[in-house]
């Protein structure tokens, strides 16, 4: 009886080590969010902005092509989103416009819009926008979000801390942030790949920012699907805002 009361104890003991053990590093992880809240403009700067105009260039590459091209996106937290890009294939510049208003896809190309159905492609797209929603760094901070360590390790060549964000619903994004400057500086997810239609792990690296009105703005962004280089862009500009109209996520 005594040796079964001792295995006992020792099973509660045990339990009762982990969850303070867990409660310790879920405290040093926020510890380590809140920081970065603080990096990137503050609590009250972040939760004030939900929504982004973001105009940009550098290049693409689709099945080893490479072309230049410019755009711009409007964001709407946490699942709206248009982007209004002009490849230049050849010398010809190409007008490809998407539309997610949080239900429907649209994708307009050369003037010809079509409604993208597939419905694996739809919830790719709502995934990954909330997923990336988690990036106001605010909310994940909150139930029903968790947080796991992923431990420290270099992100080109920076010094880096990465934690991955959970919640039930969406895909886990892995979030990096930079130990001296607090800054996040990678973001990781699986994702969908609308031209194979196969999951890929998409790194996005945050490679500059620069200051907006107290706000950390990217400046430089590179976007990888399974080791392969998809996107490097200059952001020319960005301006954060509150909200944007609904009329901006209309089919085009």
């Amino acid at each position: 009886m005594l040796r079964l009361r001792v295995i006992v104890c020792a099973s509660v003991f045990l339990v009762v080590c982990g969850l303070f053990v867990r409660a310790q590093d879920n405290a040093a992880l926020k510890a380590i969010v809140k920081k970065a809240i603080e990096a990137h403009g503050g609590e009250k700067n972040l939760a004030k902005y939900t929504a982004a105009d973001t105009k940009f260039k550098g290049t693409m590459e689709i099945q080893g092509n490479k072309f230049d091209i410019t755009g711009q996106t409007l964001l709407q937290k946490p699942d709206k989103v248009k982007n209004i890009m002009k490849l230049d294939i050849a010398g010809n510049l190409i007008d490809v416009v998407t539309v997610f208003d949080g239900k429907k896809l649209w994708v307009s190309t050369a003037g010809q819009t079509k409604e993208i159905d597939d419905e694996k492609i739809i919830k790719a797209a709502r995934e990954e926008l909330q997923s990336e929603g988690a990036g106001n760094l605010t909310e994940i901070l909150k139930a029903p979000y968790e947080l796991n360590a992923i431990g420290e390790v270099k992100v080109k060549g920076k010094d880096a801390i990465g934690i991955r964000v959970s919640k039930k619903g969406q895909k886990d994004i892995s979030i990096f942030f930079d130990k001296k400057t607090h800054l996040v500086i990678k973001t990781e997810m699986v994702t969908l790949d609308a031209n194979t239609m196969q999951e890929v792990t998409q790194e996005k690296f945050i490679l500059d920012y620069r200051d907006k009105n107290g706000h950390k703005i990217p400046q430089r962004v590179e976007i990888v699907k399974d080791g392969k280089t998809f996107m490097d862009i200059e952001i020319t500009e960005s301006t954060p805002l509150e909200k944007l109209d609904d009329s901006h996520f209309a089919k085009p």
